[in-house]
């Protein structure tokens, strides 16, 4: 690790949890048409962990069981926790895990940067999950003890997720902090990955396979308490090429195989180095928009990829996904386009945080894997996490290379060629300065 010259501390830790499922009859999140949810399989979570070395006031970081959250959502969750136990806003990050199985009806805007309120906009889920997130907060930062910490890469021991705009054979691999203390083992893991096992036929709540490796693994490896999945760079990584199926059977075989890998791969963590050093800073992001296609552009362009979709059920192409995704983001832009129109820019922001020689780089949207790789591998001597759908939502941020290539997130991204690029150079230069 890092050659740091501040003294060395000791590490405090914390965890908290709160349920946040709604109940059923809610429309639910993540995909195109009407789709109420009709109960729950398993509970959606908000989960916190509390960092600290006892010398400041420390960082939370808050996962929730939803598609996305935005910056409306976020301050008020950061309001809360600030008022309840006096953290600095800037020192709490709030990111999403992105199921697909959630409610909807979190956000204000319609669109990123809207100004005026979604017809979607739901007060009473907001306020609710507001609380769960504020409860688990003050839970860990209440919680706080001495731990160690471990940290590494660990591989996927079968491949169960990869690029989903290109099948390559890969493995993949995840990094995991494992926290261990009088009260048991924390084991956070930094996954870049959709966590879409389950599509649009499912109505019932869920935190699909994450929330399976989050019972797992505290049953196969004692002394391990809790689990949290922060997700990463995942705007061009699923399950599509490597799931079997998209029931709740293969939810249990993937999150099994995170598990697993998990329970093996703690053993070769090495110790994380924590010297008396907390800092966080939100980075302001100005994001140029795209030319958007004129209505009648799009409207083309969706006909033509619904004939394509067509004609590949008609000669029963085994893998429909990605011609299914291509008409998915073409109705979305159509019906977010003029929207878009009336704004110029979108105002965002990085939520950055140092504990020691863990940086932590949360992404308001869904990064492309390149470009979260080259923010962890501009930090060699550091344990980087880099946590996607983190303090608010701006939507897809591919790489220049996916405009070129097209697709769905090429479609529905609304940000600009090279601001992908803009996000990951400010996410790095943010970083640096709390290296100082």
């Amino acid at each position: 690790m890092s050659g740091d010259s501040h003294m060395h501390a000791t590490m405090k830790v914390g965890h908290g949890s709160a349920v946040v499922t709604p109940e059923p009859g809610l429309q639910m999140a993540g995909f195109l048409g009407e789709r109420l949810a009709e109960g729950v399989h398993d509970d959606l979570m908000a989960k916190a962990l509390y960092l600290g070395t006892g010398f400041e006031s420390g960082m939370l970081l808050i996962e929730l069981d939803t598609l996305d959250v935005d910056r409306a959502f976020v301050d008020e969750v950061r309001l809360g926790i600030s008022r309840e136990v006096g953290i600095s806003p800037e020192s709490c990050l709030v990111a999403a895990t992105h199921t697909h199985s959630g409610p909807w009806g979190l956000a204000h805007g319609a669109v990123p940067g809207a100004t005026d309120v979604s017809e979607d906009f739901n007060g009473p889920l907001f306020n609710r999950t507001v609380r769960g997130c504020v409860a688990a907060a003050v839970a860990a930062y209440r919680d706080a003890h001495e731990a160690s910490a471990m940290w590494g890469r660990v591989p996927l021991l079968e491949p169960v997720c990869g690029n989903r705009r290109v099948q390559r054979q890969e493995r993949g691999e995840m990094a995991v902090l494992e926290l261990r203390g009088d009260h048991g083992a924390l084991v956070e893991y930094n996954l870049d990955c959709h966590p879409t096992v389950l599509h649009e036929e499912n109505r019932l709540y869920s935190a699909d396979f994450p929330g399976v490796v989050a019972r797992v693994l505290p049953e196969a490896v004692p002394g391990v308490e809790a689990v949290m999945f922060l997700n990463g760079a995942a705007g061009d990584m699923s399950t599509r090429f490597y799931r079997r199926g998209s029931g709740f059977s293969e939810v249990e075989r993937i999150g099994g195989v995170v598990a697993k890998s998990l329970a093996e791969g703690l053993g070769t963590l090495r110790e994380l180095q924590v010297s008396v050093v907390e800092r966080a800073r939100d980075v302001p992001l100005h994001l140029k928009l795209k030319d958007f296609p004129s209505h009648q552009e799009l409207g083309a362009a969706l006909t033509e990829a619904r004939k394509k979709l067509d004609r590949a059920v008609a000669d029963h192409v085994p893998n429909l996904r990605p011609l299914q995704s291509a008409v998915e983001g073409l109705t979305f832009a159509v019906g977010a386009t003029e929207r878009m129109r009336a704004l110029s820019s979108i105002e965002s922001r990085l939520s950055l945080a140092r504990c020691g020689n863990l940086l932590v780089a949360g992404i308001p949207g869904e990064l492309f894997s390149s470009l979260g790789a080259a923010i962890r591998s501009a930090f060699p001597g550091y344990a980087v996490l880099v946590v996607g759908y983190c303090g608010d939502y701006v939507g897809y941020i591919p790489d220049a290379e996916a405009y070129l290539e097209g697709g769905y997130e090429a479609s529905a991204t609304f940000v600009a060629q090279g601001e992908g690029e803009h996000v990951r150079d400010a996410a790095i230069d943010g970083l640096h300065s709390l290296l100082v």
